[in-house]
């Protein structure tokens, strides 16, 4: 069976939602379709427009609201919705290109894989749309979790993977905001993939209030997902654990020195020995950390964390 359940994740996206729905409404493929849309706790009527740009669609719809726990938590409750066996997960201030849906579950099924993903594109608030796909190639990923280490240039909204894979990897890590980089790494911490070189989505080239437009916050959260990954996957390549290391020490270097910290500092110096095939343990990675906080401490402010997380660490919520 070949069919996709989307799942869209929404907070505050009222702005958006219509080009992003009349994109997912615009998905060819004669593959059976559902559409899981879960508002994360938005207050300006997100979900009641959800509700009207989709009346009348012959595909199953449905809409699940929730307090705000993050687009992580948001992108699992979706997951464990759905009722077919490939999910297409989009964020809801990104447009799903022409063709992509059925693109990406062509070439899965060619490679005998359960996982694609694509590049992303921008798009500006008064671009027209089009109906011509981009023109995608498509590689083979063996490689996939050392690429991600490295660097995540794409979002949630370039993943397409089955159902079962999904949730044999663990979903989305809901202590951390963003699902994209902790997510392709668990995904590709179990197997193989395939990529369409071109974009399978275009995200926004101004998005208020999105986690990629706040730095500290991304970086943090980049390597806080390395720092898990090392910590967590008992065997994962000692190579590769290093070559995490490695990767951490430079964003929080570089990070710190760009933000006023000056040259010379214990960011370096953990870079440096990172470089030179030393092995750091945890405790290095923890402390790279502070290099995005206002404070200098590792530990992750309260305030960066969505409402209903804060309350479960019994933080004011607002």
């Amino acid at each position: 069976m070949d069919g996709v359940s989307f799942v869209v994740t929404v907070f505050d996206k009222a702005a958006f939602l219509p080009r992003v729905i009349d994109a997912l409404a615009r998905q060819e493929g004669s593959f059976a379709r559902e559409f899981v849309f879960v508002d994360d706790g938005s207050s300006d009527g997100s979900a009641e427009l959800i509700a009207r740009l989709t009346a009348g669609w012959a595909a199953p719809v449905t809409i699940l609201r929730q307090r705000n726990g993050g687009a992580s938590s948001a992108t699992n409750r979706g997951a464990a919705e759905a009722r077919l066996p490939w999910l297409k997960l989009v964020d809801g201030d990104d447009l799903l290109a022409p063709g992509a849906t059925a693109a990406l579950l062509d070439a899965a099924q060619a490679a005998g894989q359960t996982l694609a993903y694509g590049d992303l594109g921008f798009y500006g608030a008064a671009d027209p749309w089009t109906d011509a796909p981009p023109r995608w190639t498509v590689e083979p990923v063996t490689d996939g979790l050392r690429r991600f280490i490295r660097n995540c240039p794409a979002n949630s909204s370039a993943i397409f993977v089955a159902a079962s894979r999904y949730r044999a990897a663990g979903g989305c890590d809901e202590r951390l905001v963003s699902p994209d980089q902790a997510l392709f790494l668990r995904l590709f911490a179990v197997g193989d993939g395939v990529r369409l070189r071109g974009p399978v989505a275009y995200t926004p080239q101004e998005a208020p209030g999105r986690l990629s437009g706040q730095r500290r916050r991304s970086r943090y959260e980049s390597v806080l997902a390395l720092y898990y990954l090392v910590t967590e996957a008992p065997r994962l390549d000692p190579a590769l654990a290093r070559y995490a290391a490695r990767r951490a020490m430079s964003r929080a270097w570089r990070f710190h020195r760009s933000h006023g910290g000056g040259f010379l500092s214990a960011h370096l110096a953990r870079f440096a020995a990172s470089s030179l095939g030393w092995r750091l343990g945890p405790e290095a990675m923890f402390r790279a950390l502070g290099a995005f906080t206002e404070d200098g401490r590792p530990e992750r402010p309260p305030s960066w964390l969505p409402g209903a997380l804060r309350e479960a660490l019994g933080e004011p919520a607002g």
